[in-house]
Parts: structure tokens; sequence; C-alpha cells
């Protein structure tokens, strides 16, 4: 019997410690310094600069927050060019 409860002891032990690990919250949701989520205004003065914004985008950032455009953010259309790639 006495066998028995330290084996249950045990087990209980390396279940919370392998449990305790689980609840952390590390990952504090704090952007980098100078990072914004913000589409700057230099963006929409052309279209060029608006397609260079995009593509300095990373595609493989899925852990940031979307990013917010302002009420005013407006790129002028580009009617005397064909339209430039994004890829």
């Amino acid at each position: 019997m006495n066998t028995s409860r330290k084996l249950w002891l045990a087990v209980a032990l390396a279940a919370a410690l392998a449990l305790g690990g689980c609840f952390g919250d590390d990952d504090d949701d704090v952007a980098a310094p100078g990072a914004s989520n913000t589409v700057p205004d230099s963006a929409g003065a052309s279209v060029g600069a608006f397609i260079a914004y995009l593509l300095a985008l990373s595609p493989n950032d899925e852990t940031s927050e979307p990013a917010t455009i302002s009420d005013a953010f407006a790129v002028p259309p580009d009617e005397d060019n064909e339209p430039q790639p994004l890829v």
C-alpha cells in the first residue's frame, strides 16, 4: 500500500509539473519599438508608393494586428499607366 501511495503521489506531481507550464502567458502582445499597425500617409502619395508599402509588408506575419487605415487615406488613381503586378 505504501508503494502504491508513492506511485500516485509521483504521478500527481508529474502531472502538476507538466500542466504548470501550459498556463503561463509570456507572450506579451506589445509592438516592437517603432513598429506601428497604421498605414503611413506617405503610402497614399501615389500608386507606386502604395504598392511599395504593400510589398514591404511581411507575408509570413500572422501574429500582428491588422493594419489600420485612417478615414482620410486615399490613393490617387493612376489612369495613365498599366497596372503593376504585386508579385
